[in-house]
């Protein structure tokens, strides 16, 4: 899992610790987020390890053993910071995703992508709510599925995000790899440690 460490990667590292036995869980997070460091403490109680390697870093995810599957949970999720951090937002979420890729293809492992509803166009969204502050809960008819637009800008993070789902899809049809895309929504719980 890598983003193993991170919000999503550290509650579904303990989920699927619990309920697959006999399962080898490796966390890959380079622990660089508030809150990872807490996360590691919690996976090493349940005996899921993590190596300390950045995704961006090909040359590293190559070393690792072969996995029957890849959950990538790593993103630099914040939208403010992929304004100001381009390099770090571009690299974690793009470049990282493609070295994942890489390594699935020489390993023929199955790959869960964990994308984000951001991929969604930010104006079509507006069109829907037409309202920059909600003050009480409003009734919308209109949805959002797979066929939303994703075309008109979003976020940076978004199109990293949108960018690396398109790739996957393209390695699917080329090599054959087998993958799930999950475009989540807002998610929250615990061990969030109150990030965007």
């Amino acid at each position: 899992i890598t983003g193993g460490c991170g919000f999503v990667g550290s509650n579904l590292a303990i989920f699927l610790k619990k309920r697959l036995k006999n399962t080898f869980i490796l966390s890959v997070d380079n622990l660089i987020r508030k809150g990872s460091l807490l996360n590691e403490k919690r996976l090493k109680k349940l005996k899921i390890y993590n190596k300390r390697i950045d995704v961006s870093n090909y040359n590293k995810i190559k070393t690792l053993k072969k996995f029957d599957l890849i959950i990538d949970c790593c993103a630099e999720a914040a939208v403010e910071v992929s304004k100001k951090e381009l390099n770090r937002v571009f690299n974690t979420n793009l470049i990282g995703t493609f070295n994942l890729l890489k390594k699935a293809k020489k390993d023929n492992s199955k790959i869960i992508f964990i994308s984000s509803s951001r991929v969604n166009s930010i104006s079509e969204i507006n069109n829907i709510v037409k309202k920059k502050f909600l003050i009480k809960k409003i009734k919308i008819n209109k949805k959002i599925n797979e066929s939303f637009d994703t075309l008109k800008p979003k976020s940076l993070y978004g199109f990293t995000k949108f960018a690396s789902e398109l790739l996957i899809e393209e390695f699917s049809y080329a090599f054959g790899l087998k993958y799930i895309i999950n475009r989540c929504g807002v998610i929250s719980g615990p061990m969030q440690f109150g990030k965007q």
